[in-house]
This record gives C-alpha cells, sequence and structure tokens, in this order.
C-alpha cells in the first residue's frame, strides 16, 4: 500500500542529548496510526520535524512522496498539525484565528467559514468563535487546536496529544470526527492514552528514547508477549520481606512488585502463578485476579524493561 508519510534514518539530537536515532517508519495512506510513548521519548519532535517546525540532522523524511525538506508549501497545503501547546493568536477572535489559518492553507473564505462553522457546531464551540483566547477555558481552546488542524481538510493529519486535558464527551467528539474520515485521510497521533491508541488506531508504535521499540497492528503486538499474563494477589496484611523476597529468586515471575497491599508480576507460565499462591497463601490473601497480557503491559515492559 502506497506510503502518506515516509521516515528514513531520521536522526536529532540538542544539546548533545540524542532525541531521534536513526529512526525509519512508514504510514500507509488512509489508515490511522499512534505513537505511544513517555515524556521524552520523542513523539512530537517527529510531528515538530514533519511539519517544518525543527530541522532533521540527517535522514529524509517524505509527505506524500514529498520531500520535506524541498516542498514545504505543497506539504503545509496538505497537512493539518494539531500541537500540545496552544498557539493561538491572543489579539484576534477565535473565528477570525481560524480562518486566517484556513486562508494561510489555501481555502478561500466562503468554504473556510463553511468549515468552521460545520465543525465548532459538532465540537460544541459555537459560543466561543467571537471569543478571544485569553477569555476561554484551556478545555475550548483545545478543541479550537483540533479544528485549526482539520478546517482546511487536509491529506495528512498529525495530532500531539489530541485529547489531553479534555473530559470524556470532548474526547468522543474529537474521534467521532476523525471516524468519519474513514479511509479518506493519513492520521498520525502521538498520545500516552493507551487506551485511544488500542481503539482507534490501525498500526501502533512504542517508541523509547527515540527508537520504535515494536511496530504492528494491536493483535500483532499482543502476539508478541507469547502468551505472557498478568497476576495481581492482593493481601489484606502486607506480606513479608521473606516471601518477596522467595517470589525474586524465580526467574521465571518476571517484574514482581508490591504496590501497597497488592502483588503484580508477570509469566507465560500459569504454574509460576501457583507456585506464588502456595507461598501467598501463609500470608493473608485476600483476592486474585490474573489477565492476559494487554498494550498496557506491553509497553511499560519494553520501556521500563523487566518482559524479556
Amino acid at each position: 500500500m502506497e506510503a502518506s508519510i515516509t521516515l528514513k534514518s531520521i536522526a536529532k539530537t540538542f544539546n548533545e542529548n540524542t532525541l531521534l536515532a536513526d529512526l525509519s517508519f512508514g504510514v500507509e495512506k488512509g489508515t490511522v496510526f499512534a505513537l505511544i510513548g513517555s515524556n521524552g521519548s520523542g513523539k512530537t519532535i517527529i510531528l515538530k520535524l514533519l511539519v517544518g517546525i525543527v530541522e532533521k540532522d540527517a535522514g529524509m523524511a517524505y509527505i506524500n512522496g514529498k520531500d520535506i525538506a524541498n516542498r514545504s508549501k505543497e506539504i503545509r497545503s496538505v497537512t493539518g498539525y494539531m500541537s500540545q501547546d496552544i498557539d493561538l493568536d491572543e489579539e484576534i477572535s477565535i473565528f477570525e484565528n481560524l480562518i486566517v489559518n484556513a486562508r494561510l492553507h489555501g481555502l478561500d473564505y466562503s468554504k473556510a467559514k463553511k468549515n468552521l462553522l460545520y465543525y465548532s457546531d459538532i465540537l460544541g464551540i459555537n459560543q466561543v468563535l467571537n471569543l478571544y483566547p485569553k477569555n476561554m477555558s484551556y478545555g475550548d481552546k483545545r478543541k479550537v487546536m483540533f479544528l485549526k488542524s482539520i478546517i482546511h481538510d487536509p491529506e495528512v493529519i498529525l495530532l500531539d496529544e489530541p485529547t489531553k486535558g479534555l473530559d470524556p464527551e470532548s474526547k468522543n467528539k474529537i474521534w467521532d470526527i476523525l471516524e468519519k474520515f474513514h479511509s479518506s485521510k493519513t492520521i498520525l497521533f502521538a498520545t500516552q492514552d493507551i487506551e485511544e491508541a488500542e481503539r482507534y488506531a490501525n498500526r501502533i508504535a512504542i517508541l523509547h528514547k527515540g527508537n520504535i521499540k515494536m511496530d504492528g497492528t494491536l493483535e500483532r503486538l499482543i502476539e508478541t508477549t507469547h502468551g505472557l499474563s498478568r497476576y495481581v494477589i492482593s493481601f489484606s496484611k502486607a506480606p513479608p520481606l521473606e516471601f518477596l523476597n522467595k517470589i525474586s529468586e524465580n526467574p521465571r515471575i518476571l517484574k514482581p512488585s508490591l504496590n501497597g497491599l497488592d502483588f503484580e508480576f508477570y509469566s507465560r507460565e500459569r504454574k509460576q502463578f501457583f507456585y506464588a499462591m502456595k507461598l501467598a497463601l501463609d500470608f493473608n490473601v485476600d483476592d486474585v485476579d490474573i489477565s492476559v497480557c494487554k498494550l498496557r503491559d506491553l509497553f511499560i515492559g519494553l520501556v521500563d524493561g523487566g518482559l524479556e
């Protein structure tokens, strides 16, 4: 399938810190691609690089087959970008902010106004169009920033934490709009919201320290756990140190940790759970929970280590 976004051996450093290291991946046309990672993992830098806010030190990047270094004007017209930061002009109204942005991306006034009113109605922000940014709530500003990224009907949409700081209803409104685009647009979004990545993305990449640790469909990523399960044993009183030490001696019990009265660990073998339970039954067991590993577990394992 044709790629809308392609990065090849991208490198970026800042103050001698490596932000991106030999990064390569592609996003297929008409798909939704999620980048998940912790703060500082490189998600925001990738999006800023694609829209020309920062420059790469090495490598090549393309949008719709065009080199972003040489065709910036053409790329801008087909790309929509929502940053984490609020970058609205404080000296003009929201209506004017959105119209100016749409015009800069090549839309005539009539089409810009039509799109503005259509999406502001869906997002429930009609009442703020005549306000200035300083007089608005953070949530409404975030919705305006989202509208700003799609008002010119771009082919490629780049979203940095699109629903961060929003209430559940507002999050649903944004995803309702994005889902209506179906396969007509390519969407790349960076997020720490693993549930959103699971629900909406066709492909997911786990980013850590400027490198993609894993990339694929949700089903493919879960398959890589090779039957890994997560176990939680809850105690009515904290278990003694001897229990924790004994568990830690078992190399097939992965990432054991005590969180309050909940003892959590991972294993690929059910018998390791029985081993742990046999030890735990002497120390006021209150409840147990067993679940197949999900994306969150895989993410934590790759980022924090301990699930190899």
